[in-house]
């Protein structure tokens, strides 16, 4: 190969790769509360998610402290946090697959409730 196609085969092996790495392997967010946060166990408290479930993922579940307490079919949106004990607390969206078998992919914050 000579000096001249170096620069496009190098952009066309760019582009191939692209998409695996696009695709990856899945994003949960969780964007309320934040971590470290103190909620006030009387108010309604909401936890807000955004996933994308990857290639082997099909739906998420919500735990307060390991306690699965709810199974999300949607991929965007809020969950009410019901009777919150006092005290600290670690909130967790999981995805699963459809089985309802944990893949690996989740995000946990830790908050404080009073």
């Amino acid at each position: 190969m000579n000096g001249k196609h170096l620069p496009t085969a190098l952009a066309l092996g760019f582009l191939l790769a692209l998409p695996l790495t696009a695709l990856g392997q899945g994003k949960v967010t969780i964007t309320s509360p934040a971590d470290g946060a103190t909620l006030d166990a009387l108010d309604e408290n909401r936890l807000v998610y955004d996933v994308d479930p990857g290639p082997r993922g099909d739906h998420v579940h919500v735990y307060v402290d390991s306690k699965e307490v709810g199974i999300l079919r949607k991929l965007k949106g809020s969950y009410l946090l019901e009777s919150l004990d006092s005290g600290k607390r670690k909130l967790c969206v999981k995805v699963v697959n459809k089985a309802h078998v944990p893949i690996g992919l989740e995000k946990c914050v830790q908050v404080t409730v009073k």
